[in-house]
């Protein structure tokens, strides 16, 4: 089987202080009802920077990234040659169509993609990518897109016209969709449900987003950081809470009245959790979209959601159906109901991934989308 050289950033050994290393590694041509695509752009999200640090495990060597869009280069057997050519954007829940999960629509949970991502492989178990002794380097969620080319399954490439922007429609890979999926999809707002997002980077301003798709009102996004209110009411927020400031929880509760009908966690932090709890209303719903170390506890009253009829839920990726999501969000962008492009901060070169990913770990950005060159 034909092999290409390729740049990919590897991680080795994850751990603080620790960068993935930049070199020329090898992937296989697609096998079986697979594309290999051509990375155009890539972003870099706080999961890629949790697997580098060592917070979340996974095998290793692994090459990391999900937020991803390119052209598809080349397919393999199974797969139409009318895809080769095809601008898409790549999806770490591309759902194997049998189990339970996918049966039911709910192809996030999809116990086939969760069995290869614990793996690090494709569905069959073994890898595309290795190192130029022979020696296989382990694929993140069926995508990793740190790198030249990546090869996934056939249906985790969604496929979006050609003139969209590849610096925002990668960001519906993960981060875009994980706010704005949150709030149509998971906890299904309606009209005039009063919403409090606690976290503004890029997944919180999606939700933010996303309840203003809803016609939610009001909308209270809580930061501690000041500078974030012109971000917030850009995206849509009618109030902003600077949690630097006095309680959040009361002022999110003298906002709403009592409450939200809604509040969303977004950074990963328990206490925010605990925070967002406490600043919903009775017979409310908090949605928990952050995620932090595997085995952290968070503090929820059991009394008092029964007794109140309070629901907390987790939102993962939003429960996004990608092959109807994608194509939906873009048509948002298409007519202004929807702005990817201001939640993209910062716009370099792939060789500077390790410089990127020092700025994403400051937090003063949202979105840092990496570029290959040749496009």
């Amino acid at each position: 089987m034909a092999q290409l050289d390729m740049l990919a950033a590897v991680c080795d050994a994850p751990g603080e202080g620790d960068v993935l290393s930049l070199r020329q590694v090898k992937i296989d041509d697609p096998h079986a009802m697979e594309v290999r695509v051509k990375i155009e752009t890539t972003g870099i999200c706080r999961s890629d920077i949790h697997y580098l640090r060592g917070v979340w495990a996974h095998p290793k060597p692994v090459i990391l990234g999900h937020e991803a869009c390119g052209i598809i280069e080349s397919v393999g057997p199974g797969v139409s040659k009318s895809r080769i050519g095809e601008k898409v954007v790549l999806t770490f829940t591309p759902s194997c169509g049998q189990c339970r999960f996918c049966v039911a629509g709910r192809m996030v949970l999809c116990e086939e993609v969760a069995r290869a991502a614990a793996l690090g492989t494709m569905w069959d178990n073994t890898t595309r990518f290795f190192e130029r002794d022979g020696k296989p380097i382990h694929h993140l969620s069926l995508v990793s897109s740190f790198c030249e080319y990546t090869i996934v399954p056939h249906n985790g490439a969604i496929r979006v016209e050609p003139e969209t922007s590849s610096e925002e429609a990668c960001l519906l890979g993960c981060g875009a969709m994980a706010g704005i999926g949150a709030a149509i999809n998971t906890a299904r707002l309606r009209p005039g449900d009063s919403v409090a997002v606690f976290g503004c980077g890029g997944v919180g301003l999606s939700v933010v987003q996303g309840a203003k798709l809803c016609n939610a009102f009001p909308i209270v996004a809580v930061d501690v950081r000041p500078e974030k209110k012109v971000e917030a009411l850009h995206f849509g927020a009618t109030h902003f809470v600077d949690a630097s400031e006095g309680d959040p929880v009361a002022q999110v509760r003298a906002i709403t009245g009592d409450g939200a009908d809604f509040t969303f966690e977004a950074t990963g932090i328990t206490e925010q959790a605990e925070l967002c709890y406490r600043a919903t209303r009775r017979a409310g719903t908090t949605v928990l979209i952050g995620q932090p170390t595997e085995n952290a506890l968070a503090g929820f009253p059991p009394y008092w959601i029964a007794q109140d009829e309070n629901r907390v839920i987790g939102s993962s990726y939003g429960s996004t159906r990608p092959m109807i999501d994608f194509p939906k969000a873009l048509r948002f962008v298409k007519h202004g109901l929807l702005d990817l492009k201001s939640l993209v901060s910062e716009v370099w070169s792939f060789e500077r991934i390790n410089e990127a990913i020092a700025l994403v770990e400051t937090g003063r950005v949202n979105r840092v989308v990496l570029r290959f060159d040749g496009f």
